[in-house]
């Protein structure tokens, strides 16, 4: 009975730039069926590498092969290395294609499967060009290495560059009409602008980059003018200077990476305005899930912009920020002390200042003792030095180590020295911000405003429209409350009125009702 065949020619991309040919391949094929007298039912020519068999043209012969069982008696090819460089590989499909009833075979290294011996001579053919592969591989790592270590890019040059050759004809990548779009995203980067919103900008301006590539492309020392030269066995990793020029100053790069780490830049304007007009977000709560109010600017039906605090938890609650943050200076406004209670708080803290006032003239007497000791022993180290009694690494040792206790004393020394007056007059200060808390919050940035809140109420705080409530305030705020109502004249309301604390209770009983704070 007359065979059946499937022909197969292949050819990678360097080889056909070596010379080798299809239709050489197709040809001598086509005459070895003719002579032995065997039908071509199929054939099929390929340009991909024999790595492996997940190549294009080989896997549409498989998928004819299951539909059309038993149609195929022979695989021909011209020699081994066509159909492999991979022996495990080679194996495994000659045994899938014998499963079929197909016999694999080169017309120029044919092998008599019938004779076990003959087995070697295949494992000959299928591994030298696996060897011969491994060995091209080698070489090219190497020779990659070695264009890196020169300051080289001889791949695909990344975005913002273009591949050509210098006037020796040796491979360099130079800017190309995209390094203005890439200097502009990193410039985007340091000034504080996300990625998405450069990235868009890259996009929009031509530069096709993927959101998953984009922050390898700021990592890329490429950009400034470096060369990452990878570890290996026997170097370590190392970043050279480039042949090529940076697109991006290292400063610039340098800032980024800064950026990229979390260290963020200035906040930009439009951020600023924003965390200005939302400065409780992540300090309100949703009373309805407990989650964290974030907050938001939308446009109104007119193009008015207006901040809301909504929950993106359970979605239950949205107020208008304006509202919420006037009810915030409300009750700040309203946690101050009576004057009375300012003076007798400013009288407390001065005496305790003037009390330690023999205590701290006899520590600074003290410390310029140490200072005087520490300058004696460094001239006698010098002299011990001069007159060879002792070897440079004991002077060095020991001046060091009589120097760092002189400056350790010498900065606690000036600690000590500053004037009570100085004191006094911050502590007035601090008095004439607590007698107007809300109106020094509403001036302050929403950095400042954020330290001031976390300062009074530990616990997150949550608002109903018109009032505020939390859990817990400032045990120091409760105490100068707690004084507030036993001097001032006005008794009958301790917290400010649009605020609540769930945790603070009035007890009564046989003595006068007093505040329980809570613990």
């Amino acid at each position: 009975m007359r065979k059946r065949a499937a022909l197969m020619s292949r050819v990678s991309s360097d080889e056909q730039a070596k010379g080798y040919s299809l239709g050489v391949q197709s040809e001598a094929l086509e005459t070895y069926c003719l002579r032995n007298d065997i039908e071509v039912v199929y054939s099929f020519t390929e340009d991909h590498s024999a790595k492996n068999f997940e190549r294009p043209a080989f896997k549409q012969f498989l998928e004819h092969l299951k539909k059309n069982k038993g149609s195929i008696d022979l695989f021909l090819f011209t020699s081994w290395d066509r159909f492999s460089r991979n022996a495990m590989d080679a194996y495994h499909m000659i045994d899938r294609l014998k499963k079929l009833g197909i016999e694999a075979q080169s017309i120029e290294q044919p092998i008599d499967f019938s004779v076990p011996e003959n087995k070697m001579m295949l494992a000959m053919y299928l591994v030298m060009p696996e060897v011969d592969n491994d060995r091209r591989s080698i070489k090219i790592r190497g020779g990659i290495r070695a264009a890196l270590k020169a300051g080289r890019w001889c791949r695909a040059a990344p975005y913002g560059y273009r591949n050509t050759r210098d006037d020796n004809n040796r491979p360099i990548i130079v800017p190309s009409e995209h390094a203005e779009a890439i200097r502009n995203a990193f410039q985007m980067i340091a000034k504080g602008k996300t990625q998405p919103q450069a990235l868009e900008f890259l996009n929009n301006a031509g530069v096709p980059v993927k959101k998953s590539r984009f922050s390898t492309l700021l990592r890329n020392p490429m950009y400034m003018g470096k060369i990452e030269v990878p570890a290996s066995d026997e170097e370590p990793y190392a970043l050279i200077e480039g042949k090529h020029d940076g697109i991006v100053s290292e400063k610039l790069f340098y800032q980024v990476q800064q950026v990229l780490k979390g260290n963020r830049p200035n906040i930009p304007i439009e951020t600023a305005v924003q965390n200005q007009q939302l400065p409780l977000r992540g300090i309100l709560k949703c009373s309805a899930c407990g989650g964290k109010l974030t907050g938001s600017r939308s446009r109104s039906r007119n193009g008015t912009r207006h901040a809301y605090y909504h929950c993106n938890h359970c979605r239950a609650e949205r107020y208008r920020a304006e509202n919420a943050n006037e009810t915030m200076v409300e009750v700040l406004n309203d946690l101050h002390l009576a004057n009375d209670n300012a003076i007798i708080h400013q009288e407390l803290v001065k005496r305790m200042l003037n009390g330690g006032e023999n205590d701290r003239k006899g520590r600074i007497t003290k410390l310029q003792n140490l200072i005087n000791q520490q300058n004696e022993r460094i001239e006698r180290l010098e002299d011990n030095l001069a007159d060879g009694a002792i070897s440079s690494e004991d002077f060095v040792k020991m001046k060091t180590r009589f120097s760092n206790s002189k400056n350790q004393a010498q900065q606690e020394l000036i600690d000590f020295k500053v004037d009570n007056t100085e004191k006094s007059e911050l502590l007035k200060r601090a008095l004439e911000v607590i007698s107007g808390l809300g109106d020094f919050y509403a001036d302050a940035d929403a950095k400042s405003k954020i330290k001031l809140l976390g300062s009074i109420f530990p616990e997150m705080i949550e608002f109903d429209g018109k009032k505020c409530r939390t859990t817990k305030i400032n045990e120091a705020i409760t105490l100068c409350l707690t004084i507030d109502k036993g001097f001032s004249e006005t008794k009958n309301r301790i917290l400010p009125e649009k605020l609540e604390v769930s945790g603070w209770v009035e007890n009564t009983g046989v003595e006068p009702v007093t505040s329980t704070l809570p613990v």
